[in-house]
Formats: structure tokens, sequence, C-alpha cells
């Protein structure tokens, strides 16, 4: 079983390790040199099952409403510029 360590605003995926005890690590680390909790943990099966969601965006050339999944970077996500400057 694989474990993910995740930005929990974003929900994207930093780094992926073997056991719990690495990403329970890797996390608290993480969140310790940040300052605050901003990044968490969980197996690849509860995070693509609970965490990672579709939200609705706006495509910025057509104007039409397009689902994608929560941790898609900015640079894929067809409503921002980033998306169509590349």
């Amino acid at each position: 079983m694989q474990f993910v360590v995740y930005h929990k605003a974003s929900t994207q995926i930093l780094k992926i390790f073997n056991l719990e005890s690495a990403a329970k690590r890797s996390a608290s680390c993480m969140n310790r040199n940040a300052g605050d909790v901003y990044y968490t943990f969980a197996d690849i099966e509860t995070y693509e099952r609970r965490v990672v969601t579709r939200k609705k965006v706006k495509n910025l050339m057509t104007g039409k409403e397009v689902e994608i999944d929560s941790n898609t970077p900015r640079c894929c996500d067809p409503s921002s510029e980033a998306y169509w400057s590349m």
C-alpha cells in the first residue's frame, strides 16, 4: 500500500511513500517548516476516494463550464491564463 503527502487546500500530491511512518514524518516536517498545518497524509485509496473532488470551472476561451479534479495543477486548468499561454 502506498501513502501520499498532500497540500490540504489544493489537494495536490507532493510526495508518495511506501510506508505510513515515512509519510507521517514527511508531513510533520513540512508543517514544522511552514509554521502551520498545511500538509497531511493518507493512503492512496482514501485520497482518491475522499479527498479529490470534482469542481466546475469556466473555460477562459469559450466560456463553457468544465469539470476538473480538485488537484489539477494551474497549468492544466482551462480557466487559467497559464493554460492558454503555453
